[in-house]
């Protein structure tokens, strides 16, 4: 039944796209989002880099989550026509996630999509590499709202990233372009790094005591269950940290909460806010602590110690399974409890230098000092009709 219903989803949202692709094609570049209400930084980066360098094109940023309860999500049939318009109008446009009408749609042949996923390098297994999973939908679903279609284009931080990325996505490597992804030149900036630092430090001052910074980021769990014991586990750490040394900043995943916990004096000294993201917070953290999430990629371009806090690993591991061995493969540190965590960080440990040299040349390799300058080059000549091919995946 949901297969039919998904077969006469797509019969009636490309009957009303006709008539929105009798529309004129312009010159312009749109940037859809679900992933949240505002531009990411990715987004960002690339939107100022076409205002900057590329005045002569349109640009149309759409932004906005799928609400809750089915009266948010009948309000949200407006912002599908209003990305249908954008679908139909543009010769370029730019996703960081799945996006229902680019998939099921049938564009304009001088469209092209550029998927740039919101997540950098390649570490939890996600889309159709776990169909039929824990955590993944249904392959019938899958083929049925043709996810991951209509991609011309897809980013990649690094080589090794790219025969992951192309399962993840049932999408052939030579799709790929592996010149990594505009937030990375946001975290290798030395200047932007100051800017996001003072910002941060005026906001919470007493971040700024003479202490080192350890930075919290831990993923988002799927159940209550776990999110129960993630915040056991977060108050195990909290209790762990030596103040007298240290400051703590735990950053919850934006799924979750999206707050900041910041501890100076004591574990019972504790402010709250949500003005940062946790890639914000590296530009005053001396050592970064995470579990599962692709956030320790950033931290390892920004040259931080990693520590993997990895107290339920047993189960998630299991659950949802990762492309590089967990174990073997990161440059990080590890423990199932608080206190060893705090003991590498007291005695200033780290993983190999030479481990962490060989797997960001890997997965985020930086090989344009602007590697958003790269993708305002290939968005411009997309639109001219004159790329050559030379920024995609070879074998």
């Amino acid at each position: 039944m949901k297969k039919i219903l998904a077969k006469l989803l797509e019969v009636f949202l490309n009957i009303l796209y006709f008539f929105f692709k009798l529309n004129k094609t312009r010159n312009r570049v749109a940037f859809i989002s679900r992933q949240s209400e505002t531009p990411s930084l990715d987004f960002r980066y690339l939107i100022d880099e076409l205002k900057t360098d590329y005045p002569q094109y349109d640009v149309v940023v759409l932004c906005k989550m799928i609400p809750a309860g089915l009266g948010g999500k009948i309000k949200y049939l407006g912002e599908m026509l209003r990305q249908m318009k954008a679908l139909a109008t543009s010769r370029v446009v730019v996703i960081d996630g799945y996006c229902i009408l680019v998939s099921m749609l049938r564009h304009k042949k001088d469209l092209k999509v550029i998927q740039i996923w919101h997540a950098l390098g390649a570490f939890k297994r996600f889309g159709k590499s776990i169909l039929d999973k824990e955590g993944g939908k249904s392959s019938a679903m899958a083929q049925a709202f043709k996810m991951h279609n209509n991609y011309d284009f897809i980013a990649s931080s690094g080589d090794k990233c790219v025969p992951h990325f192309a399962e993840a996505f049932g999408q052939p490597e030579k799709k790929f372009i592996p010149i990594g992804i505009p937030r990375m030149d946001y975290l290798t900036n030395d200047a932007e790094n100051a800017r996001i630092r003072a910002e941060i430090l005026k906001a919470y001052p007493e971040l700024d005591n003479g202490k080192k910074n350890i930075l919290y980021v831990p993923t988002f769990r799927d159940n209550e269950a776990d999110t129960e014991e993630l915040r056991a586990a977060t108050q195990e750490l909290v209790n762990q940290v030596n103040y007298s040394d240290f400051n703590l900043i735990v950053k919850h995943h934006v799924v979750d909460t999206n707050l900041e916990e910041i501890y100076v004096d004591s574990r019972m000294n504790l402010t709250t806010g949500q003005s940062f993201t946790g890639t914000d917070f590296m530009a005053v953290a001396d050592y970064c602590i995470t579990d599962y999430s692709s956030i320790l990629y950033e931290a390892l371009l920004k040259n931080l110690p990693v520590y993997i806090y990895c107290f339920d690993s047993d189960k998630y591991i299991d659950e949802r399974g990762f492309y590089i061995d967990f174990w073997l493969d990161i440059p990080a540190l590890y423990s199932k409890h608080a206190k060893g965590i705090c003991e590498f960080i007291s005695q200033d440990k780290r993983a190999d230098a030479q481990k962490e040299s060989a797997f960001k040349a890997d997965y985020v390799n930086k090989k344009f000092e602007s590697i958003t300058a790269e993708y305002g080059k290939l968005i411009d000549e997309l639109i001219q009709g004159t790329y050559d091919n030379r920024y995609n995946y070879k074998l």
